[in-house]
């Protein structure tokens, strides 16, 4: 029986087209079906003809079908860990004992991340509005019930395009631009000298009678260094993604490898929805601080000034010489039973 995995419709075009065009008469394949040819034998097949006709055929294009050098290309994202690694995997000796440890570092590696992440939305929520706080356990659950709900389109058939898209475009750019923004924040308006004292404050009393402070080069790298690198790399991630449009790894049947791809419409606006998703509550917050204080202003400036009324002695006051006379401090005689 035939095996259900054929040749590559590329590799089987360009045969079908090299044989009545004449251009290879040396070309003899172990059946007249190409497509009807399994990968294994085609491999075997093809590292049998001598070096002059292979350098011919991969010149017009056809090329080996092995399933090592297919998986030998999926060594970043998900292929790393699920395809490159166990693999490897299967080298060492007593393989299952390494592979259920991989894979038991993989889910940790995932639980701990995850925790993480959720303290991060969490924490400043709870903070924000402080009610939630008395139904915290169920809030908690709310927030980990939709992030599974996300979640589940990363684990459709289609859902490594989608990993690809978070991670090359709405992670990568709006994270740069939250942390050049926060590096202004602490080095320009809150100020590196009182960041360096509140440091030296929470890191509390140490033996030689002060806290620890940090040296003053953390200064200087936070407003000049780590503020250009932040602006320079946002400043080149704009700019590749002007310069050329947004692409996707697919894989190509008809030439049975991975090409470049446009993103589609609907894709592009997803991206650009992300990205602004992720960056737009920082100047929205801006905003709204300035025209809070614009209000506050207008307010202070159309209320009518406060009169301070100068404070009057009162006659009746014994202190007081506002009656002309002043105060004669007399002494009470003494009992008849004093000498």
């Amino acid at each position: 029986p035939a095996s259900p995995l054929r040749l590559p419709p590329r590799n089987m075009v360009l045969l079908t087209q090299l044989l009545p065009a004449l251009k290879l008469p040396a070309l003899k394949l172990p059946t007249l079906d190409p497509g009807a040819l399994p990968p294994p034998q085609y491999s075997a097949w093809y590292h049998k003809l001598p070096a002059e006709l292979g350098a011919a055929l991969q010149g017009h294009g056809v090329t080996d079908c092995r399933l090592e050098d297919e998986m030998n290309k999926g060594v970043e994202g998900t292929g790393l860990a699920f395809i490159t690694f166990t693999e490897a995997m299967t080298l060492f000796p007593a393989s299952p004992f390494w592979s259920v440890l991989f894979f038991l570092m993989l889910l940790n590696l995932g639980l701990s991340t995850m925790l993480g992440n959720m303290q991060g939305i969490l924490t400043p929520l709870l903070d924000r509005y402080p009610p939630l706080r008395r139904r915290a356990a169920l809030f908690t659950v709310l927030c980990c019930t939709i992030g599974f709900l996300l979640g589940l389109m990363f684990v459709q058939r289609s859902g490594s395009y989608f990993v690809s898209m978070f991670d090359d475009y709405s992670a990568t750019l709006p994270l740069v631009a939250v942390v050049a923004c926060e590096a202004v924040a602490v080095a320009w308006v809150y100020g590196t000298d009182r960041f360096l004292a509140e440091v030296e404050s929470m890191l509390g009393w140490q033996p030689w009678g002060r806290g620890w402070r940090p040296w003053r080069v953390y200064g200087y790298m936070w407003r000049y260094g780590s503020l250009l690198a932040m602006l320079g790399l946002l400043l080149a991630s704009l700019g590749q993604i002007f310069r050329s449009p947004p692409t996707y790894q697919a894989w190509d049947r008809a030439q049975a490898e991975e090409t470049r791809v446009p993103y589609p419409p609907w894709a592009l606006a997803m991206l650009i929805l992300l990205i602004v998703l992720a960056t737009m509550p920082i100047p929205v917050l801006y905003l709204r601080q300035l025209a809070w204080e614009w209000q506050a202003r207008r307010r202070q400036q159309g209320a009518p000034p406060s009169v301070e009324l100068e404070e009057v002695e009162s006659p009746a006051d014994p202190a007081s010489s506002a009656n002309g006379y002043l105060p004669v401090r007399t002494e009470e005689p003494p009992g008849p039973g004093a000498k």
